[in-house]
């Protein structure tokens, strides 16, 4: 073996050598550091409450207001939405009804049931509750959309498909990426 060379051992024990120092170095440092700069501190909190605990507390205020007053909308709209977000599709719909027991013809409300219907898979059902928008609001096309895309994917009645996707380039909406959609479905049958 040459002794110009360094043997394995020998090296191990100056990389571990080396190592110590270096974490030496970072102890050191952070503490003078510490020593020299005493402001600063580190506050602790409570932890936030979470999204979810927001949400139920939320859910909780707005319960005891419908209890209060079983015909406040705002407060049905509200609760309603909440659920949509948690994806609680059945208790969704079942605020939305109340609201259409309170105002049968209120187009967010009957929107949103259909949607939540459409969540569920219950298409059938779904095709009502849009089909009561157009017959509230004719031009209405999201409604059109809606049902267009149920009856093409769902319910298969391309027909049926195809008069609410028309019905949409006859109305014209200011909505180029919809228009552009409407005419892939109908140029897809």
């Amino acid at each position: 073996m040459n002794s110009s060379f360094i043997s394995i051992k020998a090296m191990q024990k100056i990389v571990a050598v080396f190592a110590i120092i270096c974490l030496l170095g970072i102890f050191v440092s952070s503490l003078l550091n510490r020593v020299k700069s005493p402001g600063i501190t580190v506050e602790t909190r409570g932890a936030p409450a979470s999204q979810e605990q927001q949400m139920m507390a939320e859910v909780s205020a707005l319960m005891a207001e419908v209890d209060r007053n079983p015909d406040n909308v705002q407060a049905l709209t509200e609760l309603a939405h909440i659920f949509m977000l948690m994806d609680a599709w059945e208790r969704s719909f079942a605020f939305w009804k109340r609201i259409l027991a309170i105002e049968p013809e209120n187009r967010l409300a009957l929107n949103q049931a259909g949607f939540t219907l459409f969540q569920q898979e219950k298409f059938p059902e779904a095709v009502e509750y849009f089909d009561k928008i157009l017959q509230l609001e004719p031009n209405n096309y999201r409604s059109h959309f809606n049902l267009g895309i149920i009856f093409k994917y769902y319910l298969t009645d391309e027909e049926r498909a195809k008069d609410h996707f028309q019905a949409i380039l006859e109305i014209g909406p200011d909505d180029e990426q919809l228009i552009e959609r409407v005419t892939a479905e109908l140029e897809s049958f």
